[in-house]
C-alpha cells in the first residue's frame, strides 16, 4: 500500500487559542486506523540509527535565510532534550505581525519523520477554530461529538466525546501527556479509552490551555497546527518526544529490543536530492507532502518514502528569520558543528 497526505501548518492573530499534543501519527485518521505507527524514511524493520537528509530546493525563495532556521530545526530533533516549557508568545525577537520560520519548520519536520496532528485542527472542518483544540478522533455518524467538560478547557481529561474514536497515545493508569519517562513503548501506552484512570472521560493532550490548567508552565506540543504571531516555539515538548519514541521502540512495539533505532538529520545545503525537501515558494502559509509504504513491515506499519515541506514566500507571510545558528548537530559536511 502506498498513500500520500498533505498536512497544512496555519498562522492565526494572537486572539485565537493555539493547542498541543497528546501524540498521534501521521495516516491515522486517513486511513481511519488508531493503531497505524509510522516510521521515517529508511526504516525496513531493523534496529540502528537512520539517517535521513534535508535540503533545501534549488528553486527555494530566500534560500541564504532560509538556511539557519532549517539547520537549527534539525539540531533540535537531533539533540532530543524536550521540555514542558517551550513557548515564547510575545517573543521581543518578533514584531507583532511577524511569524518564526523557526518554529513553523520545527513542526513541519516533525510531519516529514511521522507526527501528525494530536488535536482535530482545521483539517476537521468545524466551523469554530476554537473546537480545533480538542483531541484528535475519528467521527462517527458523520459528525463529531464535542462536549466540553466542567474545566472549560478543550482537551483535558473531563471531555465528552460521545463515541468519538481516540487516535492519541496516553500514559496507561495516568494519561497524563506531560511525563517523558524512560520506557516508552505499548506496554506503557495505549489509544483504548478502556485504559484510562478511573474519573477519566477521555484522553487528555498537552495543550498550551491544559498546561495552564495542570500549572505546567508555557508550554505546549510541536506539532500543535497553529502558529501565533509573535511566538517563538524552538524546543520539543514533552509529548513530541514521547510519541516520536512509540516509533522508534521499532515493529515490535517493544523498547530495548533488537529493531529500536534513532533518527540522525543530516542538513544536506542547497539541493534536491535529499529524503526531505524544504522550498519557500507562492502563497499560503505551511505544508508538508508526505507519502508513505507498507511494504516489508508488519501490519499498521507504515514508512514514509518522501517528504516536502512547502512554506509561503515573504511577499504573503510576514516571516521572521532567525540568524543565530545553535549549537551542535550534523550538517551536509557531517563534521560536527
Amino acid at each position: 500500500m502506498k498513500t500520500t497526505r498533505s498536512i497544512l501548518a496555519l498562522a492565526v492573530g494572537a486572539a485565537l487559542s493555539a493547542s498541543a499534543s497528546a501524540g498521534t501519527f501521521i495516516f491515522a485518521e486517513s486511513q481511519e486506523n488508531p493503531d497505524i505507527i509510522v516510521h521515517p524514511i529508511g526504516y525496513t524493520g531493523a534496529g540502528g540509527t537512520l539517517s535521513i537528509s534535508v535540503c533545501i530546493a534549488t528553486t527555494s525563495e530566500s534560500q541564504s535565510d532560509l538556511e539557519i532556521p532549517v539547520r537549527n530545526a534539525i539540531n533540535t530533533w537531533n539533540t532530543f532534550q524536550p521540555s514542558k516549557s517551550n513557548v515564547t508568545r510575545g517573543d521581543p525577537q518578533l514584531d507583532n505581525n511577524e511569524f518564526d520560520i523557526e518554529s513553523v519548520l520545527l513542526h513541519e519536520v516533525g510531519h516529514c519523520i511521522g507526527l501528525a496532528h494530536p488535536n482535530l485542527a482545521n483539517e476537521s472542518n468545524l466551523p469554530d477554530p476554537d473546537d480545533w483544540d480538542y483531541a484528535k478522533t475519528l467521527k462517527t455518524g458523520g459528525s463529531y461529538d464535542l462536549g466540553i467538560g466542567g474545566d472549560g478547557v478543550r482537551g483535558s481529561r473531563d471531555d465528552q466525546r460521545g463515541d468519538d474514536v481516540n487516535l492519541n497515545w496516553f500514559r496507561i493508569g495516568s494519561n497524563d501527556p506531560f511525563l517523558f519517562e524512560s520506557e516508552i513503548d505499548l506496554d506503557t501506552y495505549s489509544n483504548d479509552v478502556a485504559d484510562l484512570p478511573g474519573g477519566h472521560a477521555f484522553v487528555e493532550i498537552a495543550s498550551y490551555d491544559v498546561s495552564q490548567l495542570r500549572g505546567e508552565g508555557a508550554g505546549e506540543g510541536v506539532m500543535n497546527q497553529l502558529t501565533l504571531n509573535q511566538e517563538t516555539q524552538r524546543q520539543i515538548h514533552n509529548e513530541d518526544a514521547t510519541t516520536l519514541r512509540i516509533g522508534r521502540s521499532g515493529a515490535d512495539e517493544d523498547q530495548g529490543t533488537a529493531d529500536d533505532y534513532d533518527i540522525e538529520l543530516v542538513y544536506g545545503g542547497i539541493s534536491d536530492s535529499c529524503d526531505i525537501t524544504v522550498e519557500m515558494t507562492g502563497g499560503g502559509f505551511g505544508v508538508c507532502n508526505v507519502s508513505a509504504t507498507s511494504a516489508g513491515l508488519p501490519a499498521n506499519h507504515l514508512r514514509i518514502t518522501t517528504g516536502t515541506i512547502t512554506l509561503g514566500s515573504t511577499g504573503s507571510v510576514n516571516w521572521f528569520f532567525n540568524d543565530t545558528l545553535s549549537g551542535g548537530g550534523i550538517f551536509h559536511d557531517r563534521f560536527e558543528q
